[in-house]
């Protein structure tokens, strides 16, 4: 017995020693990643609707140098994925930067109802503050947690450099979080790189590039034609390759920054300020976040556009290649630490589901609100008992709950049984529940006390919901979005991996190989 007590010993420390050995192993592997010293410049690279399945799909179309290149040398992560529901750009943005969900960073989505005023605002709507060039007042105080960038800042006294370049206004002030030197956004209006007061000021740089004539990049002159010949698009029949030649105004601007072209200016602005700025010249990291658009041409279905979406994606792989190579030239790659994610969804589009006999409707909220006003009404007595929806969230009149001595828990759970009745309505959410945690994770993190409302409503999959008042139709799908997660250069290995991953750790991962604190709101674990 002794001797069989003492074989199991050595096999439990021979065991030990094994699973001591991979650690350490596992350690140096991944200790080598980040390189020997700190990173002098992080470059943020957030492509809206970027998918893992269509940058592999349409690898025929790229260049060595650019996609190509991230997949083989970098470290790439093709299952990542956001832990909550429903992400949008804004959300998604936050969420990057962050390291956490809505629930505690507080961007629920691209706008949302605002409960004192019952109107609707962009989620970087600040009345405080005012713009330059344009007449949208704008900060990043609808962040309620520190970000990346607002560590780097803190860590080192703010003599760190933070910018952001975005097309659009809300990626580029996400983005850059409180304390970014500058965040520029291309105007709706004008076409000018726009930014807010909020700011020390619009770099000179920026300036500069507003003031550009007859050049390449003259927004009036610009033509967005196939990169290549339509017959390079061989995964496209005769048929849906359709060729085309699309050209913008300041009519069209909106249009624009759905374009493949919109990323050319992006890149054009993001080496002007790798150029003209110190970013990245001293032992200080610096940081520069980088939007860039891969949806479809206008927000369309993709089989309005298949020829553009495959453009999109080529002249991306084109773009990411040239901002590589001139951060490269300028500061070296091994001075310089590339992340590059998406924002995690599509736009989604009704199928033609009637010649298929799909199944599908619509939920209406001014129905669902009116017939649940009565019900209540009928209930408790009549009075303004909803007061007010915005897309699958509904808010109630709180004074006139308390002002019956209600329980608020007890008119929710009337609102749930009544509403989960309704056709196209798969599941109702009070945001009692939500608080307690009495729902999935998912469906917990997507929602913030302060913003979201008080009911929410789960849409069927092929569904549509109709918001009429505020004149917004979207469609319900489940359908997975894989989000790559990619590190490059600063000595990071070549590794591919299909593990699912948490876009929260970005944050913590980058935050490491800086040697920072990890944002306020950020409890995920670094990658490697």
């Amino acid at each position: 017995m002794k001797n069989k007590a003492f074989h199991h010993s050595a096999l439990a420390s021979a065991g030990v020693s094994v699973c001591r050995a991979i650690c350490f192993s596992w350690f140096m592997v991944h200790f080598s990643l980040i390189g020997a010293t700190t990173p002098r410049l992080v470059v943020g690279i957030v492509v809206d609707q970027l998918r893992s399945d269509y940058v592999e799909k349409f690898s025929y179309l790229y260049g060595e140098d650019g996609l190509k290149r991230l997949w083989s040398e970098g470290t790439v992560f093709v299952n990542g994925s956001f832990d909550f529901i429903s992400p949008d750009r804004s959300s998604a943005t936050a969420t990057v930067y962050a390291g956490t969900e809505p629930c505690y960073h507080g961007i629920i989505g691209n706008r949302y109802l605002e409960r004192k005023s019952l109107k609707v605002k962009a989620c970087i709507d600040d009345a405080a503050f005012r713009g330059i060039h344009t007449a949208e007042t704008t900060s990043p105080s609808g962040i309620l947690v520190t970000t990346l960038a607002d560590e780097l800042k803190i860590a080192t006294g703010g003599r760190s450099t933070v910018f952001s370049i975005a097309p659009e206004r809300d990626m580029a002030v996400l983005a850059g979080g409180h304390a970014a030197d500058a965040a520029v956004w291309l105007e709706d209006v004008n076409a000018y790189w726009a930014s807010s007061s909020f700011y020390a000021g619009i770099p000179s740089w920026v300036d500069l590039y507003n003031r550009r004539t007859n050049s390449a990049y003259d927004f009036t002159s610009l033509k967005w034609t196939p990169y290549y010949p339509q017959s390079s698009y061989r995964d496209l029949s005769d048929e849906t390759a359709k060729d085309f030649c699309h050209t913008f105004s300041t009519k069209s601007v909106r249009r624009y920054k759905t374009s493949a072209i919109i990323n050319d200016e992006v890149t054009q602005l993001a080496k002007t300020c790798v150029i003209s700025s110190p970013m990245g010249r001293d032992e200080r990291p610096d940081l520069l976040c980088v939007g860039y658009y891969a949806g479809v041409y206008d927000h369309q279905a993709e089989t309005y556009a298949p020829l553009e979406l495959r453009d999109i994606y080529c002249r991306l792989d084109r773009n990411i290649a040239d901002l590589i190579h001139t951060v490269e030239q300028y500061v070296g790659l091994d001075n310089v630490l590339f992340f590059i994610t998406s924002t995690g969804y599509n736009d989604v589009h009704q199928p033609a589901v009637g010649a298929y006999n799909m199944p599908t409707g619509e939920v209406r909220m001014e129905r669902c609100t009116a017939l649940l006003n009565l019900y209540l009404g009928a209930i408790y007595g009549s009075g303004n008992w909803v007061e007010a929806s915005f897309r699958n969230q509904i808010y109630l009149n709180h004074a006139l709950v308390e002002s019956l001595q209600l329980k608020l828990r007890d008119v929710q759970e009337r609102c749930s049984e009544f509403l989960g009745q309704m056709s196209g309505v798969t599941r109702v959410y009070t945001s009692t529940e939500l608080m307690e945690g009495d729902s999935s994770p998912a469906v917990r993190n997507s929602f913030n006390q302060g913003r979201s409302g008080d009911i929410l409503l789960e849409i069927a999959p092929g569904w549509s919901l109709v918001d009429e008042r505020w004149g917004e139709t979207s469609w319900s799908s489940r359908a997975l979005v894989p989000v790559p997660v990619v590190f490059f250069g600063n000595g990071i290995a070549a590794e591919k991996s299909t593990d699912p991953v948490s876009v929260n750790s970005i944050a913590s991962t980058v935050a490491t190989i800086l040697k920072l604190n990890t944002p306020n709101g950020c409890a995920a674990k670094p990658l490697f």
